[in-house]
């Protein structure tokens, strides 16, 4: 009886100080446009914080535990879009893919195909979905709104193509389940592949005959 109750006692004030910590990192947070610190910062700082022996939240054996692959593989995926524009090959990326679509872009049934397909391309070299939309979804509303098109059904089309993934650096939950390896990359590819395909299918019955009903298009 004493040992649960000694054990309770001691999950409450692990619990506590859990809690005083992330409240720390949120009010942190929320406040940076006063102290200007890295959200990064605060959140690793944190982390260190929760290590400290007085606290005795985790231990060095609880942060051996941790998959630091799958943390270092996150980051450099993420930091794709940032090195594509500080060295210009976002530029000749977006210009090559506008290029190659306007000739496509001729019926609803073509265009559907054209704008999926080179959004799914275009997903391959920037990783995150984020990323790869606020990189890509201005410049392909601007040129299409120039030439005259509705930039809502553009846009949609586009954005339903991020959702297309085949290689785990592609989202981030990816990677995480991934870096547990209960499946390989091959799994991946043939599962990606085919819910891809499946979208852009399903995708090619909408745009012609639902969309317009309900006034998308």
């Amino acid at each position: 009886m004493f040992s649960r109750t000694g054990s309770a006692v001691s999950f409450a004030n692990v619990r506590s100080k859990l809690a005083a910590l992330t409240g720390i990192a949120v009010f942190l947070w929320m406040t940076d446009f006063i102290h200007q610190l890295s959200p990064s910062m605060i959140g690793l700082s944190v982390g260190l914080c929760a290590l400290v022996p007085g606290l005795r939240l985790l231990d060095p054996d609880d942060l051996r535990k941790i998959n630091f692959s799958a943390i270092w593989f996150t980051a450099a995926a993420l930091s794709m879009s940032r090195v594509l524009t500080e060295t210009k090959g976002l530029d000749i990326l977006t210009g090559a893919m506008m290029s190659w679509m306007q000739t496509f872009i001729t019926n609803p049934l073509a265009s559907t195909i054209t704008l999926y397909w080179t959004a799914f391309v275009y997903h391959l070299f920037l990783a995150n979905e984020t990323a790869m939309l606020s990189t890509s979804l201005p410049v392909v509303l601007k040129y299409f709104m120039g030439q005259g098109f509705d930039p809502l059904p553009v846009g949609m089309i586009w954005t339903f193509a991020a959702g297309g993934k085949i290689f785990a650096y592609q989202s981030a939950p990816l990677i995480v389940g991934y870096s547990f390896g209960y499946f390989e990359a091959k799994d991946l590819l043939k599962v990606g592949f085919i819910l891809t395909v499946v979208e852009s299918i399903i995708l090619l019955l909408l745009v012609p005959f639902y969309w317009p009903l309900v006034g998308i298009v």
